[in-house]
C-alpha cells in the first residue's frame, strides 16, 4: 500500500535506529529521517512539510536535531524556513556547491542557509554520523550542484539521482548530463556492493516498471530494472 501524505513508515533496524519514510506534497517528495531515540538524535533529509515533521515527532518525545539536504531544488528545501522558526538550533547539512550564490537567485532553487557543510569531491563517500547513526554520503552532482545521496540503516536515499523506475532529469540551471552519467555509473557501483534487500528511497515517488506507484522498491528492484541504471 502507498503512504497517504503525511504518513509515516516507521521501522527500526537492529541496532535500535529508527527510519522513517514519508511522502509530502504535490510533487510526492520522499522523505527519509534515521532516530536515534536514545541519543535524541534526529536527522531529516530534505523535510517538506516541516509542521508535520515536528508534530508527528513531538507526540513522540523527539525534535528535529539535523536537517540533511540532497540538494536544494525549491521543493526540496520547501519546509527550510518553517524548520527554522519552529527549532532554530537545528543544524543543517548539504553540500558546498549546492549553495553557489549564482544557482540560488534561480527560480528552481530554494534559498537555504548550512551551519554545516560537506566539500568532498563528486563520486566520493564521506562518513556522517550523530549518535547511532552512521550514514554514507556520496557527492552525485548532475540532477543539480552539489547532490548527495545518503546510505545506512537499511536504506538508500537517492535524492533526485535516482527515482525507483529512471534518474533525474538534468535540463534544469545548474544541471551537468556528462556529472549526471558518472554519478549513476558510481551509484551503479555503490547499489551493487549494499544489501539487495535494502530500500531505495526515491526524491519523489513515481511510476514503476509495472504501472503502479510505490514509495521505494529494492536495491535489487531496482539494479533489475531502473533504466538509468540498466543503460550505462
Amino acid at each position: 500500500s502507498m503512504l497517504a501524505d503525511g504518513e509515516f513508515d516507521i521501522r527500526t533496524d537492529e541496532a535500535g535506529i529508527e527510519v522513517w519514510v514519508t511522502q509530502m506534497g504535490a510533487y510526492m517528495n520522499m522523505n527519509t529521517a534515521w532516530i536515534d531515540r536514545e541519543n535524541g538524535i534526529v536527522a531529516i533529509t530534505d523535510p517538506f512539510d516541516s509542521d508535520r515533521w515536528v508534530e508527528a515527532l513531538e507526540q513522540q518525545g523527539l525534535r528535529p536535531t539535523h536537517l540533511l539536504y540532497t540538494h536544494t531544488h525549491r521543493d526540496h528545501t520547501a519546509g527550510f524556513a518553517r524548520m527554522l522558526e519552529l527549532v532554530p538550533e537545528v543544524e543543517v547539512w548539504g553540500h558546498s556547491e549546492s549553495i553557489n550564490e549564482s544557482l540560488l537567485a534561480r527560480v528552481v532553487f530554494g534559498r537555504i542557509s548550512l551551519t554545516h557543510q560537506w566539500s568532498h569531491e563528486s563520486n566520493s563517500t564521506v562518513e556522517w554520523s550523530a549518535g547511532g547513526i552512521s550514514l554514507a554520503v556520496t557527492h552525485s552532482p548532475g540532477h543539480a550542484p552539489g547532490h548527495c545521496t545518503l546510505h545506512g540503516h537499511g536504506v538508500y536515499h537517492a535524492g533526485d539521482l535516482l527515482f525507483t523506475a529512471g534518474s533525474g532529469r538534468v535540463d534544469l540551471p545548474g544541471s551537468d548530463p556528462a556529472a549526471q552519467t558518472a554519478s549513476l555509473l558510481f551509484a551503479r557501483g555503490l547499489l551493487r556492493d549494499l544489501d539487495s534487500n535494502w530500500r531505495l528511497i526515491p526524491g519523489h515517488r513515481y511510476d514503476w516498471v509495472d504501472g503502479s506507484t510505490p514509495d521505494w522498491v529494492t536495491i535489487g528492484e531496482a539494479l533489475a530494472h531502473n533504466y538509468a541504471l540498466n543503460m550505462l
